[in-house]
């Protein structure tokens, strides 16, 4: 069964960003001024095109989803009561593709990444999610942009690694010799918002790692010329989002798709009733996969190889 999900929380988040005890410099050109350092490296896998990173949660080593398009972190009622956390009396609404899920908030008081306390007390969401069968420990929520966008992240799928930098005086670098570079819009919380382009025409899509394949809502759809009859000719399939809510797509080919200067060509998109107001895309884990991805959320650039 096919997972697709993108969260938005409303908590109230409080960060504690800690230095590693030692930081490694980042293999990037960078001007003058500019210094980055290494601060976490952790494995990065892969369960049905999910990227998955291990962290700690209160010292308890955890597996959470990398998701670009959650504005909160976000944790399983099982790993909730694993933990046995604490509701702190907030609640969030996590905005998933088939609609809003109200949560009772609980409170973590440490989440650390490769021995680097990223938060501390943070006000997390709570909410079921799909299923990741074979992978253990279980997955235990969403690591979303509440931490992510306090530094630039790397995401190595091929080399199988998530590392994170934090950068001084940079207000442009080139994290590798040769590899492409997409500006994108952030909002105050993270979200990264690229122009993408589709056969040629102009969409407005959401950077979302936390899907693990692109979908085009169907709106969009009809607008670059899919037919009704196109649509309703695809095979129907359904997916499960955050809150267990179900959603059915249809999938189908565009001649081509992506950003400037990284166009993929015959790709598969999946095509649904999304309620995402402002989006007409979320350009998902697939558009990444077998790359090296760099998030750059201090200069607004996506560095694709």
């Amino acid at each position: 069964m096919l997972g697709l999900f993108v969260s938005r929380g409303l908590a109230l988040v409080v960060l504690v960003l800690g230095l590693a005890a030692c930081a490694e410099p980042a293999p990037a050109t960078l001007l003058s001024g500019c210094t980055l350092e290494r601060r976490a490296a952790v494995p990065l896998h892969s369960a049905r095109n999910f990227m998955l990173a291990t962290v700690s949660l209160n010292g308890h080593p955890a597996t959470l989803v990398v998701d670009t398009g959650a504005e909160a972190t976000t944790l399983t009622p099982q790993a909730v009561a694993m933990l046995n956390l604490p509701a702190d009396g907030h609640g969030s609404v996590l905005r998933g593709v088939s609609g809003n899920v109200r949560s009772a908030n609980a409170k973590l008081s440490r989440l650390g990444i490769d021995g680097m306390i990223v938060g501390s007390d943070l006000s997390v969401g709570v909410s079921e999610m799909p299923a990741f069968p074979g992978v253990h420990p279980a997955v235990a929520g969403l690591l979303g942009t509440d931490v992510l966008a306090h530094f630039e992240v790397e995401l190595d799928v091929p080399g199988q690694r998530m590392a994170l930098y934090t950068e001084h005086g940079c207000t442009a670098y080139q994290p590798w010799p040769a590899a492409t570079a997409i500006p994108f819009q952030r909002t105050p919380s993270g979200l990264a918002f690229v122009a993408a382009q589709v056969d040629g025409r102009h969409v407005r899509a959401m950077l979302d790692t936390g899907a693990r394949t692109t979908l085009m809502t169907r709106e969009t759809a009809m607008s670059l010329g899919v037919s009704q009859a196109t649509l309703a000719g695809a095979s129907a399939r359904n997916g499960i989002g955050i809150g267990m809510s179900s959603i059915v797509f249809h999938q189908i080919r565009f001649a081509e798709i992506g950003l400037a200067g990284d166009m993929q060509r015959n790709m598969p998109v999946n095509i649904a009733e999304l309620d995402l107001p402002g989006i007409d895309m979320l350009l998902g884990a697939d558009y990444v996969d077998g790359r090296d991805a760099w998030i750059s959320y201090a200069t607004g650039r996506l560095f694709l190889r």
